[in-house]
């Protein structure tokens, strides 16, 4: 990290502090962890959409914007908590050194499978307390975010346990059930039959090494784009070829 880099980032943090500073902002000064997750989420979800444009200066001002989301947390986190961005960074430094002996360390990988099977590994050396592969799963994740992290984490699991995961061959019957509920021929719980074939569907999207969330949103985006498009030829027809 340059000078520049270091000197710009501990600016970002002083500015943070004067801010909840007694004389700094009434609004800083009155947020909460609470209070800021809408504005943690939206810059986390405006950061998605600058990678998803592919434009590299909306990029670097949403992450900007979340780490004015982490300088804010930490500044309150030292008020209140009892640690700060120390803390913060040597945490995530360390981390990181720890996930990753094949390069801080003697370890050697050959392959990417074994790589994330030391992950897994080392997170559970660190986090003790875990007794499941899938405990650290945020549930409020999106909801095909959340199925796709419980089944990479299932699969990555050193032990089988519960129902095996679905595959693509499942999809036919998924949709067949779901075809019944629509005819009026199974009186099950439509809700379940529509969960379950999402379910399937995701399991699929990981054997094609697909991410089914961002599928989803950039078909919504280009269907979207598209009934815009409608909107505005609605609006002003064309007018056709000029009268001779």
């Amino acid at each position: 990290m340059s000078q520049g880099a270091r000197s710009e980032l501990v600016r970002l943090f002083e500015v943070m502090a004067r801010l909840r500073a007694p004389d700094g902002c009434p609004w800083d000064r009155a947020q909460t962890h609470a209070s800021l997750l809408p504005y943690l989420l939206e810059e986390t979800y405006e950061a998605i959409q600058a990678v998803e444009d592919g434009d590299p200066q909306e990029l670097a001002e949403e992450l900007g914007d979340l780490l004015v989301e982490v300088a804010m947390h930490t500044a309150i986190a030292a008020e209140q908590d009892g640690f700060d961005l120390e803390v913060v960074a040597a945490r995530a430094a360390d981390k990181m050194i720890s996930r990753h002996p094949h390069v801080f360390g003697g370890t050697t990988v050959e392959s990417e499978e074994q790589l994330l099977r030391n992950w897994e590994a080392l997170k559970r050396t660190e986090k003790p307390e875990r007794t499941s592969a899938l405990d650290g799963v945020p549930l409020v994740l999106p909801a095909l975010a959340l199925a796709a992290s419980v089944q990479r984490r299932a699969s990555r699991a050193a032990i089988v346990a519960g129902p095996p995961l679905p595959g693509a061959a499942q999809l036919g019957q998924r949709l067949a059930q779901l075809q019944a509920h629509l005819e009026g021929t199974d009186d099950g719980d439509p809700d379940r039959a529509v969960g379950e074939l999402l379910w399937v569907l995701v399991a699929t999207a990981r054997q094609l090494q697909v991410d089914p969330e961002g599928a989803l949103r950039r078909v919504a985006g280009e269907w979207a784009d598209s009934y815009r498009l409608g909107e505005r030829r609605a609006s002003f027809p064309d007018p056709g070829p000029p009268s001779e």
